[in-house]
C-alpha cells in the first residue's frame, strides 16, 4: 500500500507539472520604422537681397538662403541683450521681477542717446522701474538706453557684458556673429540672418521673453503707453518679435507665428536681414519761425543721417512673405492609426505556430517638414497568457521635441493548450 500510494502520488505529481508547466514565450516581432515625411524641400520666397533663414525649433528643422556671412543687425542686437538678462536674472512668467532705481548715468545715456536721435525710454535718476519694465522698453520700444542700463546693472559695465553676449553667442553656435556694443548702433556688431534666430529661438524658450516680445504695446512709468514698434505683432498670427534699422544695416526683422495645424501648434521663426531701404530725406522746414520736427525714429538711427520714414516699411513684405510660406509648408503627419497592425506574437506549442496581432491602440501624428525623418523606437514583449487587449509593448514617435508614444496591444488572446493536450503531450 505504501508503495502504490508513493506511485500514485508521483505520477500525480507529474501530470500537475505537465498541466501546470510553462509554456514557450511568444516570439514578438514587428514592422514599425521610421516614417519619411513625403516631397521633397520647398523652395521658399528667399530676399532677392540681404540673407534669410527660418527655423522651426519643435521640428529640428532650419533653412537659409546662400550666402550666410556677418552683416550689421543694427536693433535686432538687443535679443542677445534680453536673453543674456534672463538667463542672469530669470523673471517668472506674468511678474515683474525685482526693481532697479535709475542712476544719474542712467539718466546721463537717456540724454545722449536722445540727443544722436536714437531709439530711447525716458528715464530719471531716482525712478524706480521694474526689470521686466526694461525689458519691454528694450525690446518692445528698442530703447538703446535701457540696454545700457540693463548692461550695467548685470556687468558693472556695457564692454563686460559684451563678453557674456559673444560668450552666449559662441555656445549657440553663432559662428557668422560678433558683438561689440549692447543696442547695435554700432555697425560692428554683425551676425547672420541664420545666427540671429538661433538666439531668437532661445529667447522663444523663455516664458517672459516670449510674453514681453508678443505685446502689442508697453507701458512705461514717465513715457505711458507706446506701441510696439513691430505693428504686425498681434495681426495675422505674428507672435513677435523685433526689427531693427541703421544706414550700414539696412532694414532687419525676425518674425515668429504659430500655426496650429490638425490641432498641433509649433512656433515658426524667420529672419530678414541686409534690406536695402531708401535714401533718406531733410528734415522738414517752414519758412516762419516754427519749425517740425518729423517723427521720431522707429529704432536705432545714427544722428549723421537724414530722417528716414519708417525704414521698416520696406522689410514687413518680404519678411512677411517668408513667414506665410513657411508656415504652410509645414504639414501633419500621421504615424500610427488605431487598430493597425504592426507586428505578431508567435506562440508555438504541439508543432503548431500560433500568431496574434499586434496593433497599435490609437491614432497619433506629428507636424514635419516634408523630406524629414521621423523616427521610430519600440518596445515589445508578449506574454505567455496574454489576453485580448493586454497592452504588450510602446512605440514612440520623435522628430525634434515633439513626440508620440503609442500603447501596442493584442488583438486577440495568446492561443493556450487545452488541459487534455497537457495531459496527453510531453
Amino acid at each position: 500500500m505504501v508503495v502504490l500510494v508513493v506511485l500514485i502520488t508521483g505520477m500525480a505529481s507529474v501530470e500537475g507539472w505537465h498541466v501546470t508547466r510553462p509554456l514557450p514565450v511568444p516570439v514578438a516581432s514587428s514592422t514599425l520604422a521610421s516614417v519619411t515625411v513625403p516631397g521633397g524641400p520647398p523652395v521658399l520666397p528667399w530676399p532677392s537681397t540681404g540673407q534669410g533663414a527660418v527655423n522651426i525649433p519643435a521640428l529640428g528643422f532650419a533653412a537659409s538662403s546662400a550666402g550666410q556671412a556677418p552683416l550689421p543687425i543694427a536693433s535686432l542686437t538687443k535679443i542677445t541683450t534680453a536673453v543674456v538678462i534672463l538667463r542672469d536674472h530669470p523673471v517668472p512668467a506674468n511678474t515683474a521681477g525685482p526693481s532697479l532705481t535709475m542712476t544719474a548715468a542712467d539718466q546721463t545715456e537717456y540724454e545722449n542717446d536722445q540727443s544722436a536721435d536714437g531709439s530711447v525710454a525716458e528715464v530719471v535718476a531716482g525712478e524706480v522701474i521694474t526689470e521686466r519694465e526694461l525689458l519691454e522698453g528694450l525690446l518692445a520700444l528698442s530703447a538703446n538706453n535701457l540696454a545700457y542700463t540693463l548692461a550695467v546693472w548685470d556687468a558693472g559695465s556695457t564692454a563686460a557684458f559684451v563678453v557674456k553676449m559673444n560668450a552666449l553667442a559662441a555656445s549657440l553656435g553663432m559662428t557668422n556673429t560678433h558683438y561689440v556694443d549692447v543696442a547695435g548702433v554700432d555697425p560692428g556688431s554683425v551676425s547672420s540672418a541664420a545666427d540671429v534666430l538661433k538666439v531668437a529661438a532661445a529667447g522663444m524658450a523663455i516664458p517672459t521673453f516670449a510674453e514681453v516680445v508678443a505685446e502689442r504695446s508697453v507701458t512705461l512709468p514717465r513715457i505711458g503707453t507706446l506701441p510696439n514698434l513691430v505693428p504686425e505683432i498681434g495681426n495675422y498670427g505674428v507672435i513677435g518679435i523685433k526689427s531693427g534699422y541703421t544706414s550700414k544695416a539696412g532694414g532687419c526683422m525676425v518674425l515668429a507665428g504659430q500655426p496650429v495645424i490638425d490641432g498641433k501648434a509649433a512656433v515658426v521663426l524667420i529672419a530678414v536681414i541686409g534690406q536695402p531701404v531708401p535714401a533718406g530725406i531733410p528734415p522738414p522746414t517752414t519758412t516762419t519761425t516754427t519749425t517740425t520736427a518729423p517723427p521720431p525714429p522707429t529704432t536705432t538711427i545714427p544722428p549723421d543721417e537724414f530722417y528716414v520714414p519708417d525704414p521698416e516699411k520696406f522689410t514687413r513684405p518680404v519678411a512677411e512673405t517668408l513667414l506665410t510660406a513657411t508656415e504652410r509648408t509645414v504639414v501633419p503627419v500621421p504615424v500610427a492609426a488605431a487598430g493597425k497592425v504592426v507586428g505578431t506574437a508567435i506562440s508555438t506549442w504541439g508543432g503548431v505556430r500560433h500568431q496574434v496581432a499586434v496593433v497599435t491602440s490609437k491614432d497619433a501624428s506629428l507636424l514635419a517638414w516634408p523630406g524629414q525623418t521621423i523616427v521610430a523606437s519600440h518596445s515589445l514583449a508578449v506574454p505567455s497568457h496574454g489576453r485580448t487587449g493586454a497592452r504588450v509593448g510602446t512605440v514612440s514617435y520623435a522628430l525634434g521635441t515633439e513626440s508620440e508614444s503609442v500603447p501596442l496591444r493584442l488583438s486577440q488572446a495568446v492561443p493556450e493548450p487545452s488541459l487534455w493536450w497537457r495531459l496527453t503531450h510531453r
